[in-house]
């Protein structure tokens, strides 16, 4: 015998065995199950500054590496799905020819002995025809077949539930098919064309008209998911593709308009719907379509589905207050601009980068429990840049905010986050602004206290009263003129030493001093010594800064008093502000954009085909029994037996109720016959 490898069949190969075992599949199954959570649990497609935010510059890149961040596009999750389809083709080539003959088969070779040593098997009590057995069957919904056989016998062979071995073919197949229309729109043509360097993806250009030609698909392209961000009056004809640490750009055969932009909201500020109405130009015969689209109902043109997917700022016209840091002018200059824009700045003979990034309109927070309290000594040093940080949550709509960034010459860049409207937390109302100098930190928060008025106007004539020499020794003058003959000399020099080191530095200065030159085991007694002295002192400015500009009366109050420490911290935190300017903004005109994603995805209907095949493959295999029965005639006796391709347990109650048919069946037929 030949048993050269030339020579075994192609099922029975090694390979071919462990392609298509069922152990092969299920842990390639098992692996896709496990993709499809990540997939789900993280947010995919994201841009990579959310990831970098979220888990930090290492862990973001080595989950870029395994491509989580796209995983139904990632090669691993194709290459899986390939092998799943190869390994159930496989399968269904082993198994599919002897299902389709066991489905066209009645078994009629069944013998006494196999019949008789079968679980339901008895003999036939009376007398009956084969013909009067097969018309019952018939009746009972069974598929027949008699059989005569050499030695006299006859077998009468009956079947039903054949579709039951369809439901395994139904099932697999819809996994086949379902894996080839996911194949379909997992970009691996795409993928292949950047593996080969056909495609090139480009990492450094910002506008689609500067792309390269290798980096721009055709509008032919097979499948694509892309997204482009619209603003109001203009419009797209291309969208950006993510791939490979880069951006391509997809042509599209239309032009897209935004018209308008519509967004409704709860109480609580959270967006309730917003729509975009769009107008679609063909590019070929100019057919223009108007329609509005929004979550949940897109719009589907020359294959490609438009969806709603997000809202944006557009590039809203914005004006600040801005105040010179350098200089104690408490008037502050006006100044216009745009978000999402880039401006230069030149400031104190420095040359800076002024990035604005999205204007939000509306900011919802949770603003149900009270801000963290610190200590309010010397020990304090940094100004209180508390963070919104609740406990019992109520969410608020705190108003606009605009994030922007100062870059110097060097590249180095700070962030800032303003509020236009003032925030209440604790006891006040304060214009807060935060900082940060990387995208993996947290804000840290320069709360400035607001006034009577709801402004900043007094914080701003104490702040320019405080940076002036004359103005600070007239204040401690007139605030000690009432201190005794023998000390006041003494005290007047120790208030003014105190209210001119707070103005340099503020609790940082102040703690220096104190640290520096006061012994170790008087450092504390001495801390609340001056602290009590220079908030006497800065009562005593608040009063003539109050006088001097001529704003509102303020009397001494509990509101008042806050007020005053709430402007000893902002004072100290402006002292250690990261810019040149404190930007404040004050107004603006919102001009929003649509974020719609375009796709193309041909395998969507195989996919749908394939979970059609896969719910009918699901019924038939679980709800529809295979049952075969048999009656042997053979040497004057007749022998019924009936087998199920499931439990035998099916056929506990059905074999005694289809056995006592046959005997009354054959019993009411012997009457008739000597009647």
């Amino acid at each position: 015998m030949n048993n050269s490898p030339s020579s075994v069949p192609f099922v029975r190969r090694p390979w071919f065995a462990f392609l298509s075992s069922m152990r092969f599949a299920v842990a390639l199954l098992s692996l896709l199950g496990v993709a499809s959570i990540i997939g789900t649990v993280l947010q995919q497609n994201q841009p990579q500054v959310n990831y970098v935010v979220k888990f930090g510059p290492f862990w973001s890149e080595i989950f870029g590496f395994l491509g989580l961040y796209d995983v139904y596009a990632s090669s691993w999750f194709v290459v899986i799905m390939l092998f799943l389809v190869v390994s159930t083709s496989l399968c269904l080539l082993r198994n599919v020819p002897p299902f389709l003959r066991e489905v066209r088969s009645f078994r009629e070779n069944a013998k006494e002995k196999s019949l008789a040593s079968m679980r339901h098997s008895a003999l036939l009590e009376g007398d009956i025809r084969p013909e009067i057995a097969q018309r019952y069957f018939d009746v009972e919904g069974f598929a027949c077949k008699s059989v005569t056989r050499a030695d006299g016998s006859v077998l009468v062979a009956a079947k039903k539930g054949g579709m039951n071995k369809w439901g395994y073919i139904f099932a697999h197949t819809a996994l086949i098919v379902i894996c080839l229309g996911g194949l379909i729109d997992s970009n691996l043509l795409l993928k292949l064309g950047i593996w080969s360097g056909r495609i090139v993806p480009d990492n450094q250009t910002v506008y689609a008209k500067d792309f390269k030609s290798e980096s721009i698909l055709g509008s032919g392209n097979l499948s694509f998911r892309g997204n482009v961000n619209i603003s109001e009056g203009q419009s797209a004809d291309v969208v950006f593709l993510n791939a490979d640490k880069g951006l391509l750009v997809q042509d599209l055969p239309f032009s897209v308009e935004l018209r308008k932009f519509h967004i409704d909201f709860y109480d609580t500020g959270m967006p309730r719907d917003f729509a975009s109405d769009l107008v679609v130009t063909d590019k070929e015969t100019g057919k223009k379509t108007e329609r509005t689209i929004r979550v949940n109902h897109p719009l589907t043109l020359h294959g490609i589905t438009i969806y709603q997917a997000s809202f944006a700022d557009g590039g809203s016209d914005l004006n600040f207050k801005a105040w010179n840091l350098s200089d104690a002018s408490r008037k502050p200059i006006t100044m216009k601009a745009t978000s999402m824009r880039t401006f230069p700045l030149d400031f104190g003979g420095k040359r800076y980068q002024l990035e604005f990034d999205q204007f939000t309109g509306i900011n919802v927070e949770d603003m149900g429990g009270p801000s963290e309290k610190t200590d309010k000594g010397l020990k304090s040093a940094l100004n209180d840049v508390r963070a919104v940080k609740q406990e019992n949550k109520k969410y608020t709509n705190i108003g606009p905010s605009i994030v922007y960034r100062i870059r110097d010459k060097a590249g180095q860049a700070v962030e800032y986050k303003n509020y236009m409207l003032p925030i209440k937390q604790e006891d006040g109302y304060f214009y807060i602004t935060g900082t940060r100098s990387g995208l993996d930190q947290q804000y840290r928060w320069l709360r400035i206290p607001a006034d009577k008025a709801g402004k900043v106007d007094t914080f701003m004539a104490l702040r320019e009263l405080l940076k002036d020499d004359a103005a600070r020794k007239r204040v401690v003058r007139e605030a000690t003129v009432g201190a005794p003959d023998n000390i006041r000399v003494q005290f007047t020099r120790a208030a003014e030493n105190t209210l001119s080191i707070f103005a340099q530095g503020g609790y940082l200065a102040l703690n220096d001093f104190v640290v520096k030159n006061i012994p170790k085991a008087e450092q504390e007694k001495m801390q609340g010594y001056f602290y009590e002295m220079l908030y006497g002192t800065m009562n005593a400015a608040l009063d003539a800064a109050i006088k001097e500009y001529g704003l509102p009366a303020w009397k001494q109050d509990d509101a008042r008093n806050r007020f005053l420490m709430y402007s000893m911290d902002a004072y100290t935190g402006l002292t250690e502000y990261p810019a040149p300017m404190l930007l404040q903004l004050n107004g603006y005109k919102e001009v929003r954009s649509s974020g719609l994603q375009m796709t193309r995805s041909p395998g969507a209907a195989l996919v749908y085909l394939g979970s059609v095949l896969l719910v009918l493959g699901t019924v038939f295999m679980f709800y529809i029994r295979e049952k075969r029965a048999w009656l042997l005639f053979s040497d004057g006796r007749i022998r019924f037996a009936m087998s199920s391709s499931r439990n035998e347990r099916d056929l506990q109650k059905e074999f005694p109720r289809h056995l006592q048919h046959l005997q009354q069946l054959a019993k009411d037929l012997n009457h008739d016959h000597k009647h």
